[in-house]
């Protein structure tokens, strides 16, 4: 199987405390979450997140065969419009194979594993992966207060990779949690988050990883890193002790710094586990969305070691910060506008 020879990622510089989102609603939230910046959208994040990841693989963008683009932000309701761009951007010619997946929380491990099916069938040879999120919300809801925004890309291939895919097991059912309707243009939920976290979030992310940890003949302790998708700090621990995995094992989390990036939540994550990864270590990858739940073993080659200096850490972007108020948040997403003179 195919494996990442490169990657990048991209966070705002704005961020705003979540209980600066909560106060003039009377609730109260802990944390903070990256906000896009007026001259940023889904597109600008994933172009430098893009170029970080290039870099770091060694690449000459001519090499890239196909753009496999997951966002549950996607600004069109109809078409796959945002692939092409970047396949312009690095004046890609009009074979290359482009392809949008959206409309959920799970779109960025979908379009990874088009991209690894692409490569196991030998139709391409070098693939981006793009994830980008900056998703919208409602004033005062906890989306309000939690929903980051944030981009990362692979480089998926076969050849001086840093980390290889071992395997993967999926894991999906007809439960619906949150979605954002066309007529509301932003994130609603339909269940009590108790109840999500329960059936939603614990279910499958247990269900996916004990499927894979059976398929490679592991245990939940063999593994280094264990990187989940983390919608906020408490639920990836709720997956842990019935697969056997300490905290210890457990990636550092970001949602209570960047909030939670959605589709690129996992990846991210994985992206600052690689940042300081072994050669020969394991990493455990589980991501969850929309009722389905996709589980991934990676093993760290030696190349890491050689791409190291190459690499724009994770950490650099989370502690290159600026805060803002709320209202300067509303401006920014506009919630709020200057009435016409």
């Amino acid at each position: 199987m195919a494996g990442i020879s490169g990657y990048g990622v991209y966070i705002p510089r704005y961020r705003i405390e979540q209980k600066e989102t909560q106060i003039p609603w009377s609730n109260w939230a802990g944390g903070e979450k990256a906000v896009c910046g007026a001259d940023e959208d889904v597109v600008t994040m994933a172009v430098e997140a893009t170029e970080n990841a290039i870099k770091h693989a060694g690449i000459d963008p001519a090499q890239i065969d196909a753009i496999y683009l997951g966002t549950a932000s996607s600004p069109y309701i109809e078409g796959h419009l945002l692939s092409p761009i970047f396949a312009e951007i690095w004046a890609l010619p009009p074979e290359v194979r482009v392809q949008d997946y959206s409309g959920s929380l799970n779109a960025l491990a979908t379009a990874l594993l088009g991209c690894l099916d692409a490569i196991e069938a030998k139709s391409i040879k070098c693939g981006l992966v793009i994830g980008t999120e900056n998703r919208l919300t409602a004033p005062g809801t906890e989306s309000d207060a939690s929903l980051g925004a944030g981009a990362v890309t692979m480089v998926i291939g076969t050849e001086d990779t840093i980390a290889d895919f071992e395997a993967v097991h999926t894991y999906s059912t007809l439960f619906i949690d949150r979605w954002e309707a066309a007529q509301d243009g932003w994130v609603s939920n339909y269940f009590d988050y108790r109840f999500d976290r329960e059936y939603g979030y614990k279910k499958h992310i247990t269900e996916a990883s004990k499927g894979l940890i059976q398929k490679v003949g592991n245990k939940g302790q063999d593994f280094t890193h264990v990187v989940f998708q983390q919608p906020d700090d408490r639920s990836p621990n709720l997956a842990t002790k019935e697969l056997g995995i300490q905290a210890e094992q457990l990636a550092p989390s970001i949602a209570s710094t960047l909030g939670d990036l959605g589709s690129c939540s996992a990846f991210v994550s994985l992206a600052g586990v690689l940042d300081k990864a072994k050669p020969g270590e394991k990493i455990l990858l589980t991501t969850y969305g929309s009722g389905g739940s996709n589980a991934m073993s990676i093993t760290v080659n030696k190349a890491i070691d050689k791409k190291r200096k190459r690499i724009v850490p994770l950490e650099k972007y989370a502690a290159k910060k600026e805060y803002i108020t709320y209202v300067t948040y509303l401006k920014l997403r506009e919630m709020i506008k200057r009435a016409p003179y």
